[in-house]
């Protein structure tokens, strides 16, 4: 679920420039609609996160920073923004994964 919603936000730049016949997903449901279900994923996936049996709570706090950092790159994410936006903000997001796991576990 993390990683096709960490996805989105390139789907999302990249929708003007891709062939019509690649079908992704904002070209079939629209910018907005992918905004929302990637905001349900998200929540699934920490609801997940939440219900392993063997989660710490450090580990449930960085599983939800991660998601909530992931859910304002998504919301914030359009045609228009530059490429550096995805390529390096989001793909920069497990980099702070693995940083804060090893921080704060």
């Amino acid at each position: 679920l993390f990683i096709f919603v960490a996805m989105l936000p390139f789907e999302i730049r990249d929708m003007q420039f891709d062939n019509l016949k690649l079908s992704t997903v904002p070209q079939k449901i629209g910018i907005k609609k992918t905004k929302i279900i990637g905001v349900i994923l998200l929540v699934l996936f920490f609801l997940m996160e939440i219900l392993k049996s063997n989660t710490s709570e450090p580990k449930t706090m960085i599983v939800f920073m991660i998601a909530v950092l992931l859910l304002g790159f998504l919301l914030f994410s359009n045609i228009k923004r530059q490429k550096y936006y995805s390529s390096f903000w989001v793909e920069g997001i497990p980099i702070i994964w693995m940083v804060l796991t090893l921080y704060l576990t």
